[in-house]
């Protein structure tokens, strides 16, 4: 057999499994579809011309010219759906040549083939496609000009589009070659090859979508070949001398299998090595930044901490608008946003929009979808140019209706792309961001999300831990505190009281010239009692005298009394709420909370004040979810001047304060006391705006 006989067989057992292989993806996906028909007619068209060859019969060449009849209108109808075009000289194009194809067919029905003018005709009908190749590079080239009155082109696999009409030229004018008599057979030879080349980077291309790069795909090429060249090798040294020797056979062909086993996955590890080194300065740089920002993970010791890294990382490699954090609660029903990184927007991206959540439930479509791409063993963050891609490809009006589903999930979150954190198939925590497009250096192509997402995944598994060392600190920590809070009641309860009775009995009220150290005296005794007192309020274990209250009533009562003592310049006010809403806790707790938040606001207005700007605080209570879901947020809001980005995750830690007269104690016992009430408080800030204090509770069920 000649050389284009076995590039024949090549060509179809090789574009069959192609599209064998993306058909089993998704059967439902017009795109899978039409490339799965394309290729299939491209198998039936090379193994004809290869049966043709070992026959002589001419049965078989005339199914070779029927197949070949048809390619046009498969590649026509695969590039529409590919690249989602729209306009009329392709939508002609393909008419033409699906009622040329028509004509043709009944013309080899009646056998009039024969006929010279006709048989050139079916040799070059695939020609149809070399004219929507011109089109969409002239379509190209008006868009890059400047005109806007065109059909836009999406990107599709990876951002170089023209190596794909160049590629798709060169295989389609020289698979037709054989047709040429003085061309010989070794550039159609060569065309078949090339063919199947193409159709395996067209195939990664409508798979990966967005998410592969040229570099990793010639890459993932190079590996693919240089690992069957090698086991092709490897066949060949140990099965060629076995002659007529059935044993031989058998032996040879195990210890060849067995050799391939053993070499199949280091040598895909090289080649990949090689590859990657020579071919992707972008992805090299991405994965130092990367492996930068993991080693830092080990270093990270409390969830505050962590966060901000996560948000960090996520700016540094992705570089978004804005991006939010949003974490699992411990009862697992909700995921709740944490931090957020850049200015948030107010309301959804999007024409008659509402505010953005929050928070979402834990079975939201978003997130169970995320859930099955990862069972899949798919990259499973969410894009909207790919799910957009599905809606439009989507054979199926459930399908499509889903995706609808999911695009709305993404703005109702502000943003256009998800990154969620799992471990163990349980996701923990996700990262939304609003980037329009991929940073610079990566043009109009999402291929770094692949290299990002193994850090998400490290951060999963950092959370995981940190939430078991979390747990036992804590219990080693009110173990020593309860320890410490005994003897510090009689150590230094006692000293402060014989001292300030002592400047007492010396009557500071005198006119004598040291009766004002007398009262500073008395003054910083009572400032150390009440740092003692509020020491040992944070040690003794949590109260469970808890009853239903009117959360409103008891809001309202706070405020009054804060405002019976106002400070000079600082406006406190509640905001008007629901009246029915109730909660189970202990009155005087929840209470202190709110004074402790109250006046860190008061104190962070104080620089507003000086600069002669009135200060406001507001007081406002909410309902959020329904049924046995429902909660209710209090939340203390002030116009200062916000909270430090360092500052933040350190707020809730015990004795830490920006203020030169604070304890650092009020944060701290705040969240202790809302933890007690199966409850948490977040905290989002904006230096120079705000500073937004939320106190989370259930409702209480009637």
């Amino acid at each position: 057999m000649d050389i284009l006989g076995q590039s024949s067989l090549i060509l179809g057992v090789t574009s069959f499994a192609l599209g064998f292989s993306i058909l089993s993806r998704n059967v439902k996906n017009k795109l899978f579809l039409a490339f799965a028909v394309l290729t299939t007619l491209v198998s039936c068209w090379a193994l004809a011309f290869f049966f043709e060859k070992i026959s002589g019969s001419g049965t078989f060449y005339r199914w070779h010219l029927f197949f070949n009849i048809w390619l046009a209108p498969a590649a026509l109808t695969l590039i529409r759906v590919m690249v989602r075009i729209r306009d009329n000289t392709s939508r002609r194009l393909l008419d033409i040549s699906v009622l040329l194809s028509l004509s043709l067919s009944v013309a080899l029905i009646l056998r009039y083939e024969t006929i010279p003018w006709v048989l050139l005709l079916i040799y070059f009908e695939p020609a149809a496609v070399l004219l929507q190749i011109f089109v969409l590079m002239w379509i190209d080239r008006r868009l890059r000009a400047g005109f806007k009155r065109l059909p836009k082109l999406p990107t599709v696999g990876f951002s170089r589009r023209n190596l794909i009409y160049a590629g798709g030229l060169l295989v389609l004018a020289t698979t037709v070659m054989d047709h040429v008599p003085f061309l010989g057979k070794i550039i159609p030879s060569f065309g078949n090859i090339g063919l199947a080349v193409y159709l395996f980077f067209i195939s990664q291309a409508i798979t990966e979508q967005r998410l592969l790069n040229f570099g990793a795909l010639f890459s993932r090429f190079i590996v693919l070949l240089a690992v069957a060249l090698t086991l092709t090798g490897v066949y060949s040294l140990l099965v060629a001398w076995i002659e007529n020797s059935p044993g031989l056979f058998f032996l040879n062909s195990f210890i060849a299998s067995f050799l391939i086993l053993m070499l199949l996955d280091p040598l895909r590890t090289a080649v990949r090595y090689f590859t990657h080194r020579l071919l992707s300065k972008e992805h090299r740089r991405l994965e130092q930044t990367l492996r930068e920002a993991q080693r830092k993970l080990t270093g990270i010791v409390d969830l505050g901490s962590l966060f901000q890294a996560i948000l960090l990382t996520t700016e540094q490699t992705l570089q978004p608008g804005w991006a939010a954090l949003f974490v699992l609660r411990g009862d697992g029903t909700k995921y709740r946003r944490v931090r957020i990184a850049g200015k948030e927007p107010q309301t959804v991206p999007a024409p008659g929009a509402s505010p953005i959540l929050k928070e979402i439930l834990a079975d939201h479509p978003l997130l169970q979808y995320c859930e099955s791409l990862q069972k899949k063993g798919e990259l499973p963050i969410l894009l909207d140019q790919i799910i957009e891609n599905e809606i439009d490809r989507s054979a199926s009006r459930v399908q499509r209706e889903g995706y609808a589903a999911l695009i709305q999930g993404l703005k109702a979150l502000g943003s256009n792309l998800l990154i969620p954190i799992v471990d163990s198939g349980k996701i923990m925590g996700f990262v939304t961001l609003w980037a329009p497009a991929p940073p610079e250096p990566w043009g109009s192509n999402w291929g770094l999300l692949p290299i990002i997402y193994p850090y998400f995944e490290q951060v999963a598994a950092t959370m995981r831990s940190m939430e078991i060392y979390v747990r036992q600190r804590e219990k080693e920590r009110l173990a020593a505190l309860g320890e410490m809070a005994a003897g510090l009641a009689h150590e230094i309860r006692n000293p402060l009281g014989a001292i300030k009775g002592a400047a007492q009995f010396l009557d500071p009220t005198d006119d004598k010239p040291e009766s004002r150290f007398l009262r500073v005296i008395i003054e910083e005794v009572d400032r150390l009692n009440r740092v003692v007192t509020q020491f040992l309020d944070y040690s003794k274990p949590p109260t469970t005298d808890f009853r239903v209250i009117s959360l409103a009533s008891l809001v309202q009562k706070t405020v009054e009394m804060m405002n019976a003592n106002p400070r000079p310049g600082v406006k406190l006010e509640c905001l008007p709420g629901d009246t029915t809403i109730q909660v189970q806790v202990a009155p005087e707790q929840i209470q202190q909370v709110l004074i402790n938040l109250i006046q860190n606001a008061t104190k962070a207005l104080e620089k507003r004040v000086e600069e002669g700007i009135p200060g406001l605080i507001q007081v406002g209570i909410e309902r959020e979810g329904v049924g046995q879901q429902s909660e209710v947020i209090i939340t203390v809001e002030d116009n200062g001047h916000g909270v430090k980005r360092e500052h933040l995750e350190k707020l809730f830690i015990p004795f830490f304060t920006t203020s030169p007269s604070g304890t650092g104690l009020g944060l701290s016992i705040s969240q202790k006391i809302i933890e007690s009430h199966r409850g948490r408080i977040d905290v989002v800030t904006e230096e120079g705006r705000f500073t937004r204090f939320s106190v989370i509770l259930p409702e209480a069920k009637e």
